[in-house]
């Protein structure tokens, strides 16, 4: 049996063989290949094809094999749409970035303003302050005016697509690591987790994701002095993380959480074109401030 590593390219997927599993080892994993009820997939339809999974753990630095999973192919074998991709990480960049540059008016500037020289009889330009945008210290006539910002909002389906366009590719780029849970660390050394990944040619930067921002120990202890290894909850997950670094390594249980999640809003009957109107959500908002009290500063909504 071999295994087959997928390659990005202009002209699509292209598959080409990394390895030929031994057939003890294929033997061995056959009868630990985990049959999870996948929803909505038609098992009889032989042209569906379901993408597996080795599932790992972190014991030691050589790699284990402990079974296979198998993966959703409404969530890992989409079609590799680079656009979405393209406008989720181009969302992503956007709306972080805030202008906060402020350019005073003449009416802004400090000073009086006073008049510079008289009305008439100097032959000059008739000039009524020296705060006046031709001259040196006076105000901007067209300046920039922050805090400024470039936030939309993408459409919900565009959002979902471009994550599962992610993951399908990181899946198809042998870069997706399933791990039966993050517990299975023996070790809180940093070097223990760089000799791991470098094992396992991981690459130089690592994203583990587990399904509650409660992670094991030894692991946030191991990443902590390493900049390029990251630990994200399954909510927290997005398209530019998923780009960003080399390997994503998941958990069971985040893999459950995430397909479940991602699946719900794939099928639901609900439309994904949310509004975000400001009036739809004005109660919420002024409830979050409505417990404040205080008698000097209004509650800041």
């Amino acid at each position: 049996m071999s295994v087959f590593r997928g390659v990005l390219t202009k002209s699509g997927l292209l598959f080409t063989a990394l390895t030929r599993l031994p057939v003890s080892s294929l033997a061995r994993c056959s009868s630990s290949v985990e049959k999870r009820a996948l929803w909505r997939v038609d098992e009889a339809n032989p042209f569906v094809e379901k993408p597996q999974a080795w599932v790992t753990n972190l014991c030691s630095v050589e790699e284990e094999k402990t079974g296979i999973v198998d993966l959703h192919p409404d969530v890992f074998r989409v079609a590799p749409r680079l656009d979405l991709l393209h406008r989720n990480i181009t969302w992503q960049s956007v709306y972080r970035n805030v202008q906060m540059t402020k350019m005073l008016t003449r009416a802004e500037m400090t000073g009086g303003g006073r008049k510079p020289w008289p009305q008439k009889k100097t032959g000059r330009a008739h000039v009524g302050s020296i705060r006046s945008p031709q001259f040196v210290h006076g105000g901007f006539a067209h300046g920039v005016r922050g805090p400024r910002t470039w936030f939309y909002m993408l459409p919900t389906a565009i959002r979902l697509k471009g994550l599962c366009v992610a993951l399908t590719i990181k899946h198809a780029q042998n870069d997706l690591v399933i791990v039966d849970n993050f517990e299975s660390l023996s070790s809180n050394e940093s070097q223990f987790l760089r000799d791991l990944a470098d094992k396992r040619n991981w690459g130089y930067s690592v994203l583990f994701v587990d399904a509650s921002n409660e992670v094991a120990s030894n692991l946030v202890e191991a990443t902590a002095p390493l900049p390029s290894f990251t630990v994200m909850p399954v909510y927290g997950l997005n398209c530019f993380s998923i780009m960003k670094y080399e390997t994503l390594v998941l958990s069971r249980a985040a893999l459950d959480v995430l397909e479940e999640r991602l699946l719900h809003h794939l099928h639901r009957s609900s439309t994904l074109n949310d509004k975000y109107r400001y009036m739809d959500m004005k109660n919420t908002i002024l409830g979050e401030a409505a417990p404040e009290e205080d008698a000097v500063q209004t509650p800041f909504i």
